[in-house]
């Protein structure tokens, strides 16, 4: 059987992978799996393939007796909350996220998280098999409108509401990506007070403006705008609003792991203690903020938050996040970059006097790697395998090590060493974390160097 699914729903080239024909099998796929029974809603993002694989998906889906609501274009958060309606039944987002425009893909949603591997699995079965149900012409599934854009917005300005207060004004730059989120978060910040600039922010599924991941080497141009400007912040998507990336008012990117750390903190004060679960690649910074406010870390594997939320003590989890992608569980268990932008953006007024920086100064900020090197996927197995005997073996310090994606040895120091194999191309990629430079250089030689044996010993 394939495996459809990778650490973030179904992504690929629509002239390859992700083809009508995918979508069609797929919504069958989706229907089957729902007994030809219930209602499933279906947004996308801008990209220029959005109606012709929305269309073929939602022919599968009405096939088998299920009725479809179409969400038109709608952010991936927007999405992920309406699947947590009480009548509906899973949505689903055609999206590729922060990939390029030649992409797109799906993502599942139940009771507002995201799909866990079991489902997946049976999607992916019926999928393989071409087992579907098949709805009598009486029974076939109708397709509705909903536009559940303010509904959502009024679920998020709530959630905020209840943190602190507006926004006084403060002048903020979102740079929207030409992606779905550009009709939500500056309504919303404007909602909340906020003096609100926005570039990038007409949808376009060609992403004129800059390539769909909010990453530093994309955000040159925004990192410039903000630097000669008066702006407290600069808040960034990607192609879906999943994501959130921040510029302070110099100019400067700030860490991924810093902002999760920021938000983790804030909800384990409130809560006054919790469980953070964050994914396997995250710094070390988060579990030192976190502790010191009586809350615990767990780190999953890179694509499993999911499994975290429908455990028994989910309860306990008071925030989760991979980079980029906050989840926070007061509001539901789908990511959600735009509530981010919202919430960074009051706690920036109220504990930074309008400044990112001033905010940002009580997380500390240690040096991190993150690179890959060539990895054909024959030899994964084969690397992963050598590699984690030659870091243990190597690594001098060591506290914990976890296994469960890749290896991670994290050392009594507060440095750690992260090797996993990407799970959609062809990459081994390491994460180095310390608190000085000078370990990291040494722990990054090392790592290097045990990769390139590692994948030597695996070529013979």
């Amino acid at each position: 059987m394939a495996k459809l699914f990778g650490t973030s729903g179904i992504r690929g080239k629509i002239s390859e992978r992700v083809t009508v024909d995918l979508a069609l099998s797929l919504g069958r796929a989706l229907g089957t799996h729902l007994h030809g029974e219930g209602q499933v809603g279906v947004g996308t993002d801008a990209r220029t393939s959005n109606i012709m694989l929305k269309n073929a998906f939602m022919a599968g889906v009405i096939s088998t007796g299920v009725d479809v609501i179409d969400l038109g274009i709608a952010p991936m958060p927007t999405v992920g909350a309406f699947s947590a309606m009480g009548v509906i039944s899973a949505s689903v987002i055609i999206t590729a996220s922060h990939n390029p425009p030649g992409d797109n893909g799906f993502k599942f949603f139940r009771a507002g998280r995201e799909f866990i591997r079991s489902e997946e699995v049976e999607i992916e079965e019926a999928v393989a098999n071409k087992s579907f149900t098949r709805a009598e012409w009486q029974d076939i599934g109708v397709v509705h409108k909903n536009n559940f854009r303010n509904p959502y917005l009024n679920l998020v300005k709530k959630f905020i509401n209840e943190r602190g207060g507006l926004g006084k004004n403060v002048k903020i730059l979102l740079d929207l990506a030409n992606g779905a989120a550009t009709n939500y978060t500056p309504h919303l910040m404007r909602e909340l007070g906020f003096d609100v600039t926005t570039i990038n922010s007409h949808l376009d599924g060609h992403f004129p403006g800059r390539p769909a991941e909010p990453s530093p080497r994309n955000l040159t141009k925004t990192m410039s705008v903000i630097n000669d400007s008066d702006y407290a912040v600069a808040l960034c998507h990607d192609g879906d609003g999943d994501r959130l990336a921040v510029i302070d008012e110099d100019g400067n990117f700030i860490d991924q792991n810093r902002v999760i750390a920021l938000f983790a903190r804030d909800e384990v004060r409130r809560r006054g203690g919790g469980r953070v679960v964050v994914s396997i690649d995250t710094s070390s910074v988060i579990d030192e903020v976190v502790r010191k406010e009586g809350g615990e870390v767990v780190r999953a594997p890179l694509g499993s938050l999911q499994e975290f939320l429908v455990e028994d003590d989910a309860h306990e989890i008071v925030f989760a996040s991979e980079p980029w992608k906050p989840i926070f569980t007061d509001l539901g268990g789908w990511m959600d970059g735009i509530a981010g932008a919202a919430r960074f953006s009051q706690m920036m007024v109220e504990e930074g006097d309008g400044s990112c920086k001033k905010l940002m100064s009580s997380i500390p900020e240690y040096p991190m790697l993150r690179d890959f090197m060539p990895c054909p996927d024959e030899l994964k197995q084969c690397f992963i395998s050598t590699i984690k005997t030659r870091l243990v073996e190597s690594i001098t310090g060591i506290e914990r090590i976890i296994d469960s994606d890749g290896v991670r040895v994290e050392r009594n120091d507060g440095s750690y060493v992260l090797v996993r194999v990407s799970g959609t191309e062809p990459k081994a990629r390491v994460y180095i974390g310390a608190r000085t430079k000078e370990t990291l250089d040494k722990l990054e030689h090392l790592a290097r160097n045990l990769m390139l044996q590692a994948l030597e010993n695996c070529k013979k």
